[in-house]
């Protein structure tokens, strides 16, 4: 099962596929659709994750799976090549930012907005 990211009534979930799982030594990650503050595509997936890796994988310039902690809070990276991601950024919670890989990176970005968007309405 591959890495992949929905958003749904409680907000945003990263579901690990195994192999990213047992490489970032950590579980999925749930942000509440009232704590997330963005949602962005950056064109270079790599250099957005930065900090002290604590655990997980990191290979320079190939692969940086896992969690990253800075002074601003935990980033969770499920990054593979310096090539376009998704960014989400959340005001609240122990993971302050998730950054995964994805070749359309600004129509998830969009889809993800605008699902979030719908269930803020209600």
């Amino acid at each position: 099962m591959p890495t992949t990211i929905t958003a749904d009534r409680g907000g945003l979930t990263l579901r690990l596929g195994l192999l990213d799982r047992l490489l970032a030594l950590r579980g999925d990650v749930t942000v509440r659709a009232a704590d997330v503050a963005e949602i962005t595509a950056v064109a270079d997936g790599m250099a957005a994750v930065g900090g002290i890796r604590a655990p997980g994988l990191g290979v320079p310039g190939a692969r940086k799976i896992g969690t990253w902690r800075r002074r601003q809070g935990a980033t969770v990276a499920v990054v593979r090549g310096r090539g376009p991601a998704l960014t989400i950024t959340a005001t609240h919670g122990p993971v302050r930012r998730i950054v995964l890989s994805a070749p359309d990176a600004p129509e998830r970005a969009a889809a993800l907005t605008a699902a979030l968007e719908g269930r803020r309405a209600r």
